[in-house]
């Protein structure tokens, strides 16, 4: 009996000491976090990735990333220009990778693109994206190489005419020299249609940039000019500011020719631009982000999650980023197929896509 008693005694002893030596080393632990100066513990090792998070275990093997992105925007003074740049700074800090804005035709040109590996990402309309992935419309061939990555906004196709011109409807375009953006672009593809289809034949079609039609107005060598995007235009807004410029939509043909062209319809609301009273109806569309679908899925995923998980510094460069929402993906993105690592981010948050949103290296389980 005293044997075991001793024993025991031994064991409770050594317990003590193993104790004390887990007290003290959590002591020395908790004394940097609780406003010690002595440098670099564990601590600070934990937010050194480049996304400032902390390391779980389960990091993404970054051999096999891209060292630099070429992102295909718009014409400089656009909205997807602005759009990109913002969204290429944070990628750039968040995920250390290079990323190269290029100014584009627009969503056709960058459909191209994209299917060809000329650039990694391209902003789009989803209508184009749609023909181009399935060979309609305005493609000529599929460019299967597309993948929906997250959605951006709904855009609003509306007009921008000089007083002067005494434009009140889009009938009104007749006879006029009219801007429609970059050829090929949204815009410019979308006013061909309607202009043919409700009858219309201005004067003169000019593609150029946002900031040249500025000019052209200013200078009288323009009655108006076409944009397929968010309300608040940069230019839009500043020519409404300081011309005394009306925007003017597609108006009440809009319901008869949404379904034919393959997109949406809605209403610009009042005050969307400055002196604007009533809303404007008008042809809408989502735009999209868009991949090469041989990019890596756990780079596409880390792209995905870190936007999202940067909106509100987003929507301070952009305003129109607020619609920018993984719900609002499933609406913008099922028309053409998305790309594996994005559909594992928005699976994991419970969202479910329709069958044509899956494409063929991703089957659904």
């Amino acid at each position: 009996m005293r044997m075991r008693t001793k024993g025991l005694s031994k064991t409770l002893t050594l317990l003590s000491l193993v104790l004390l030596l887990v007290l003290a080393a959590c002591g020395q632990g908790g004394g940097s976090s609780s406003g010690s100066s002595s440098g670099s513990g564990t601590g600070s090792a934990a937010s050194s990735s480049p996304s400032g998070s902390q390391d779980t275990g389960s990091a993404p093997d970054r051999s096999k990333w891209p060292k630099g992105i070429s992102v295909s925007a718009a014409p400089l003074g656009g909205t997807f220009h602005v759009y990109a740049t913002a969204w290429g700074q944070i990628i750039s800090r968040e995920l250390g990778v290079t990323v190269n804005v290029e100014a584009t035709a627009g969503p056709i040109a960058n459909v191209q693109l994209v299917d060809r590996g000329d650039s990694e990402i391209g902003l789009v309309t989803m209508g184009p994206a749609y023909e181009g992935y399935n060979g309609i419309g305005w493609a000529d061939k599929k460019h299967e190489n597309i993948r929906g990555i997250f959605p951006m906004y709904l855009s609003y196709l509306h007009y921008v005419a000089m007083p002067q011109a005494n434009v009140k409807s889009i009938e009104d375009l007749n006879g006029k020299a009219v801007g429609t953006g970059a050829k090929g672009g949204t815009p410019d593809y979308y006013s061909q249609l309607i202009f043919e289809d409700l009858g219309i034949q201005p004067k003169r079609i000019v593609n150029a940039s946002f900031d040249d039609y500025a000019n052209q107005m200013s200078d009288g060598l323009l009655d108006a000019f076409g944009t397929f995007s968010p309300t608040g235009h940069p230019t839009a807004s500043e020519l409404v500011r300081t011309k005394g410029a009306n925007i003017i939509g597609v108006g009440p043909k809009s319901k008869e020719l949404a379904p034919k062209y393959g997109i949406t319809y809605g209403f610009i609301e009042p005050n969307s631009y400055e002196g604007q009273t009533e809303p404007i109806e008008t042809l809408t569309i989502w735009s999209a982000f868009v991949a090469h679908k041989d990019l890596p899925d756990d780079f596409v995923y880390e792209l995905v999650k870190t936007s999202f998980e940067t909106t509100g510094e987003l929507v301070n460069a952009v305003k129109q980023a607020q619609e920018m929402t993984p719900s609002a993906a499933v609406e913008a993105l099922q028309v053409i197929p998305v790309h594996p690592g994005a559909l594992k981010y928005y699976e994991e948050l419970g969202l479910v896509f329709p069958e044509s949103a899956y494409p063929p290296e991703y089957p659904k389980q």
